[in-house]
């Protein structure tokens, strides 16, 4: 896949992990609908351009508000913050697209999902809400955002891609070894890390710490071949996949990064092996 040069590609997610009961108001529909969609993104984008999120915390849920406060939200979206992130044009030049249908989902939120396309400007929104005193408040809001007209990022080069993938395997087995996720953590993507911790990672890569998993020398001396092509996808994702030949156990893995600061960054790994019994993912 291809990925954007300085591409502004920004997404995280911020959802409740709660489960309450169903609310009896109606889904809102047309304009209504749009309208709360774009006081809820042009509240975060307003908080974002200030570096303040009181006033857009003041404006959701007060059970999102016992979850959090102001300065945590500001550091979750830091990302945002620092990317000069600003997509006020393109909600007030577009009508946004629903895909699919505004509904309830198992939890008692109302999901609302959808886009804004604006002259190849694309702006992905998920955002749940729930009702309190008659009135739709956020609780939870993931955006991804895709500027256009930023250059794209190269495909490395074979010898970048065989360091790049090297590198990034030699880590995670020395974190599997150690038993300790902490280096390999620092070493990916900002974006992953405000994902997962290193302790979520030790116990995703589990099986393979039970079972003495060791590629050191594998990836040391044996050249891997990758299959498909390394590619970038129209989000600024790297993916590279292939395999170390080696019998009679075959090493495969799927790496994807997103470049920051002039860098690749893992933001996943995948990594299969018969020793490891089972594929992990993350």
């Amino acid at each position: 896949m291809q990925a954007l040069m300085k591409n502004r590609i920004l997404a995280v997610a911020l959802f409740l992990a709660l489960t309450i009961s169903s609310r009896a108001a109606a889904v809102p529909a047309g304009a209504e609908l749009k309208k709360l969609t774009d006081q809820s993104l042009l509240s975060f984008n307003s908080a974002v351009q200030k570096a303040d999120f009181t006033d857009f915390y003041k404006s959701t849920a007060a059970l999102w508000q016992k979850q959090t406060t102001p300065d945590a939200l500001k550091k979750i979206f830091k990302v945002f913050i620092d990317q000069k992130f600003d997509m006020e044009g393109v909600i007030k030049k577009r009508e946004p697209t629903f895909d699919p249908a505004p509904a309830m989902n198992a939890d008692g939120f109302m999901e609302v999902n959808g886009t804004y396309n604006a002259e190849g400007d694309l702006l992905t929104f998920q955002l749940q809400y729930t009702n309190e005193g008659a009135a739709w408040k956020l609780v939870g809001i993931n955006v991804h955002f895709k500027n256009a007209k930023e250059e794209r990022h190269e495909v490395p080069s074979e010898a970048e891609v065989k360091k790049l993938t090297d590198a990034t395997l030699l880590s995670f087995n020395s974190a599997v070894q150690s038993e300790d996720f902490t280096a390999f953590y620092n070493s990916t993507a900002k974006l992953w890390q405000k994902q997962v911790t290193t302790d979520k990672l030790k116990a995703a890569f589990k099986t393979f710490i039970d079972q003495k998993f060791d590629i050191g020398s594998v990836v040391k001396s044996v050249k891997p071949s990758f299959e498909p092509p390394p590619s970038i996808d129209n989000d600024g994702v790297l993916t590279v996949q292939g395999s170390y030949p080696i019998k009679p156990d075959k090493l495969s893995f799927e790496l994807n990064y997103l470049n920051e600061e002039g860098a690749w960054k893992l933001i996943s790994i995948d990594v299969k092996a018969n020793k490891a019994a089972k594929e992990s993912e993350n």
